[in-house]
Order: C-alpha cells, then structure tokens, then sequence
C-alpha cells in the first residue's frame, strides 16, 4: 500500500475517531492496612496531564511517600460506590512503562498514595467488603511498509494493512477487610479462532476454528474467544515492609512488565526483551514485598517463590525445584527531577513431563517421565529519569539457560544438539510532553543477542513517533518502526512497519 495512502488512513482514524472517556474512580488500596506502596515511581510532573490508574492499585504509602507518576497497568477506573477514594489510585511503586506525564496524580505500581491517610486505615481496617470493576482497551491499525515475505511473519498481523482490538482487560479490585485485598485482572480475546498451528513433525500449517453451533440460534455458528487470566491473587499487608501475595501475580522486574496498560506506554508493543519472556511474564506461587521512606528516598524489595516455568506451571509443579526471584529498587528525588534504578533476578527450572499409568505390584501408579529440561537464570537492570514533562527509561535483560544432557534437544542439524546459551539486550526510549494538546515526540533504540541456540545471531530496531493525549483517558498514538539484522549484508530482510492506535481506560 503506497505510503501517502497509509497516512490517509491514519489521518482519518485519529480526526475521525470519537471514544466516549469514562470519568476516572477511585482504585481501592492494594494492600490492606498500613502497607506502604511496593515500589513508588517518580512524582508526576507540574503539569503533568493524565489520570490513567496502575496495573495494580498499591498498598497505602507511608507518610512523605513519594507518589508514582504514569502508574501502568491498569487504567482509570470508572466511578463506583464501592470506591473508597475520590480520585484515581495509580498503583505504588511500580516503576512503570509509563511516560512521566501520563500519570495519575498518585501512586504507583501497588499503590494508592491519594488516599487520606487516617481515613484509608479506617476503611482498610473495617469488616465492611467493596470492589472496584475497571479496565482498559486498544484498537490498531497496522501496516508493514517493507517487504510482506520477509517481514509479514514477523509484524504479527500479517503482511497486509490490518485493523484489530488487541487488548481488552478488566480489574476486579476488591477491599476484603483487616488487612486482606484481592486483585484479578482479566484479558479477553479472539484466540484462539484463526490462530495457525505447526506439526512439529510434518511442520505443516492448520488454522484454527472457533466457530460453534449456537443451541440458542437454530444451530448457526458461532465464533467464540478465549480468557486469559493475568492475575489472581490475595494479599494481606502485615507491615509496610513486609506484604504478603498469594496466587499468580506478575513478575516483579523491569519497567514494563507490571506496569502493562496500553493506555499508559508510550510505543504499542514491549520491547523485544520484555515480549520474549526471558523472565516469566507471570508465576504463580508466594511474593513478599515492602518499602520503607527515608526523606526523599525510598527502596524497596520483593521475593518470590514459584512453581517455576512449564507447560502446565500455573496450576502443576512437573518438577521438585521451585524458582526464587528478587528485586530491588531505590528511588530519589533531587532539584534535578526524580531518578528510579532497579535490578531483578530469577532461577529455575523448566521441565516438561508425559503422564503414563501403569501396574505396578498389583496396584495402579501414575508415573511422570521427563521428556525436557533446563536450568535458568535472569537477571536485569532498570533505569528511569524524569524531570517535569522529561522522561528517559532504559533496561538491561540477560538469560541464561543449561541443559541437563539427559534432555539435551537436537539441533537444526542431523546429529547436532542444541548448546546452552546466554541472550542478552538492552533498550531506552525518551520523549518530552509539549503543552499542547497532551502531545509526546519520542523515540528508542533496542539491541539484542539471541546467543548461540538460534539461527538469528543479533537484531536492532529503531522506534518512535508521537504519543498523544487529548484528554485524561484517552490517548492516540503513530508509530514508525525500522528492524534490521546487523549481521546480516542483505538488506531485504529488513522491517519497516507503520501503526497508529487508540488507548482508551475505563
């Protein structure tokens, strides 16, 4: 499609659009009690526009608590009578893939620092049992600029102009009473209707169909989608500094993996080394957090313990090794803006396992032989600076992973396996918020090995575009993209890829 004609179509749908902004509503603490926030970001900048609400409202901050700007994952939440605050609760802590003025006034990653704090304490402290329901949602349009064969695979649409609803998601945010809170958030989507598959044996392509008979509808088909739950846990807030989860929660690492909202980053998609999962997106198991106040300072920590990773590890162990994870992270602010550094680590062990029932001694055993398995460590560093409507973050990812020869795969080459290996990559984005119209110029840069188990060596792409934000709920976005294999003379594989979206919270 000639370019002047993409630009058309972006024009259309960013002056033609009109989405209805719901009215932001308070987030509910997300701990209970006196917990203090599990990673306050950076104060939001004079000025600084947005009231888009954290992935995960935080615990209470601490008196002198530093409030997070551009809270993530979660969206502004629409007014509800069990809110228990009058405004937007950003979720504490989370050092966010948020631009620094798209912050609601307060909190952070799990944190609600807007709220009063006597009459927090009392509602948290109370028998009394409230919910809060919100959410955020996205709608794209896509359209690769390069060559549709090497570069359609890779876009994830397809190598033709496309138009989706990416991302549909809903909080259920609840206040259980002394000391107890529950989150569950929620993704819906089409999947996996037209999803294609691959034999691994025959390495032939199937597309998957969702279509049904509808028993309400003479029998007429149906497609139908799929739930992906991304969170689900309980937490109880003994102390500020140490906070207690229970379920499956999101790795506490980085900027972008908590702080997860369309509506608050600034690119449509993560970054190579987040998307890749080189630390699990999520797990499922026990996470300890807290953060304690000095001044101007503020750190913090987590500690997890998960089933580790497998196919099946949200709800089945397949091995006798559990995974360990940590974080930690200070925050300063200075006459010269506020600075937020981090660093995260995971180990583990991926095990894949068959199921065989058998008679042994005369009684029915199951048995469950291994059939996959490596060790992995992760490991990463974070950075994010703000000052007023200046931002600049950076991340640092390493993954490495060891085979246990027993289970070692083959390689792509007859009498080959596959080698243990170490990935690593590293990006940064920045940008500055104009007065007008809630406008954002900026860009990024990321470089990635892929290490030795791959048949892509390294890969670099430049990104950027303008991030804009008309009002506090919705924000539209143009995105140039440009990949490229530096090792790699052939330049006909390289990726160039146009997309404009609309973020909205509700």
């Amino acid at each position: 499609m000639p370019i002047h004609v993409v630009s058309a179509i972006s024009s259309a749908l960013l002056l033609g659009s009109s989405f209805a902004a719901a009215q932001p509503a308070p987030t509910p603490a997300e701990a209970a009690g006196s917990a203090a926030p599990s990673e306050p970001a950076p104060a939001p900048a004079p000025g600084a526009s947005g009231a888009i609400v954290p992935s995960e409202p935080a615990s209470p901050a601490q008196p002198g608590a530093g409030a997070q700007p551009g809270a993530a994952d979660a969206p502004p939440q629409a007014a509800s009578p069990a809110s228990s605050a009058a405004a937007p609760q950003p979720h504490a802590g989370a050092t966010g893939n948020v631009d620094a003025s798209a912050t609601p006034a307060a909190g952070g990653e799990v944190d609600v620092d807007a709220l009063a704090g006597t009459a927090l304490a009392e509602e948290l402290t109370s028998e009394a049992t409230k919910i809060s329901v919100y959410g955020f949602a996205d709608f794209t349009f896509s359209a690769l600029l390069s060559d549709k064969k090497t570069g359609g695979a890779s876009t994830g649409v397809g190598p033709n102009p496309t138009f989706y609803v990416g991302n549909l998601n809903v909080y259920l945010d609840s206040n259980l009473g002394k000391n107890f809170r529950s989150l569950i958030e929620l993704r819906f989507t089409y999947l996996p209707d037209g999803a294609i598959t691959t034999d691994p044996t025959t390495f032939q392509n199937t597309r998957v169909s969702a279509a049904y008979q509808d028993y309400t509808d003479f029998s007429r088909p149906k497609k139908v989608g799929g739930v992906i739950i991304e969170r689900a846990w309980l937490e109880y807030a003994a102390h500020p500094l140490f906070n207690i989860r229970l379920g499956q929660w999101l790795t506490p690492y980085g900027i972008w993996n908590v702080d997860h909202g369309s509506p608050v980053i600034l690119s449509n998609t993560r970054p190579y080394i987040i998307g890749s999962e080189w630390f699990p997106q999520r797990q499922t198991g026990i996470e300890v957090h807290g953060s304690h106040g000095i001044g101007d300072t503020q750190v913090g920590y987590h500690l997890t313990l998960s089933n580790g990773r497998g196919p099946v590890d949200s709800y089945m162990d397949l091995d006798k090794n559990k995974a360990v994870g940590w974080r930690l992270w200070l925050q300063q602010d200075t006459p010269f803006g506020n600075f937020a550094v981090g660093t995260s680590g995971y180990k583990g062990r991926y095990t894949d396992a068959g199921q065989v029932a058998a008679l042994e001694n005369g009684s029915l055993v199951t048995n469950f032989p291994v059939t996959a398995s490596y060790d992995e460590l992760s490991l990463a560093a974070d950075l994010k600076y703000t000052w007023g409507e200046f931002l600049f973050q950076a991340e640092y990812v390493m993954h490495d992973v060891g085979f246990d020869d027993k289970y070692r795969p083959a390689g792509f080459t007859p009498g080959t396996w596959v080698p243990d290996n170490r990935a690593w990559g590293a990006y940064f984005q920045t940008g500055y918020r104009l007065p007008w119209y809630g406008i954002m110029p900026w860009f990024g840069f990321e470089y990635d090995r892929f290490g030795k188990s791959s048949f892509l060596y390294e890969g670099c792409d430049i990104v950027g575009g303008l991030n804009i934000r008309p009002t506090e709920n919705v924000v539209f976005k143009l995105v140039g993209v440009h990949v490229w294999m530096p090792y790699l003379k052939e330049k006909s594989y390289d990726m160039d890829q146009f997309v404009t979206q609309v973020a909205w919270s509700f």
